[in-house]
């Protein structure tokens, strides 16, 4: 909902893109087809996205990965946020490597802050699962997590494929906003 940061985060341009295409851009080698979930589809046609309109409005990122579950034409999605722009490839491409060899609900990594949802791999056949838990429990995404008891890329396996942890930064304010189109001006090579 953009509450914090003050406007819509998947059009905000970061270094002239939209975040939610650095997001599908840095998806796109991994997976067949990329999708923006979203409350505002037609908000975000300019995009140039595939667009899904969230089975249940207002439920947050696991709504968003419910209504990913739901449209999949394949057993496992990979999942990410929408206001995270600078997902490291060696990261992406390690959960898609542990997804390759099976999954029986989901792929995520831990940092020092705990479990991370997003990025991650996740199985289709967790719908039920995620919805009965949305009815009972809200929209805390870790406590899901917890519950349905994920593979895990550990910290230090995490830190080695993203020494900076970028992956797990999200641009919630003004201020985060500030700190990434700063870091991109320092590094364009994080330009996708």
């Amino acid at each position: 909902m953009s509450r914090r940061l003050g406007r819509d985060k998947a059009s905000l341009p970061l270094k002239g893109k939209p975040l939610a295409r650095w997001v599908a851009e840095a998806l796109a080698p991994l997976v067949a087809e990329t999708w923006l979930v979203t409350n505002q589809p037609l908000a975000h046609l300019s995009l140039g996205l595939p667009l899904l309109t969230d089975l249940r409005p207002r439920q947050g990122p696991l709504g968003g990965l419910e209504t990913a579950l739901f449209y999949a034409r394949t057993p496992l999605v990979l999942v990410a946020a929408a206001d995270a722009p600078f997902l490291a490839p060696p990261l992406l491409e390690a959960l898609a490597a542990r997804g390759a060899k099976g999954v029986r609900t989901a792929v995520v990594c831990r940092t020092s802050e705990g479990l991370q949802p997003f990025p991650g791999i996740y199985a289709v056949k967790l719908l039920n699962r995620l919805t009965a838990f949305l009815n009972e429990d809200g929209r805390h995404a870790r406590r899901f997590l917890e519950q349905c008891r994920p593979q895990v890329l550990s910290p230090e396996e995490v830190a080695r494929l993203d020494p900076e942890g970028r992956s797990f930064l999200n641009l919630n304010t003004p201020e985060d906003f500030a700190a990434a189109a700063r870091l991109v001006a320092e590094q364009p090579g994080l330009n996708h």
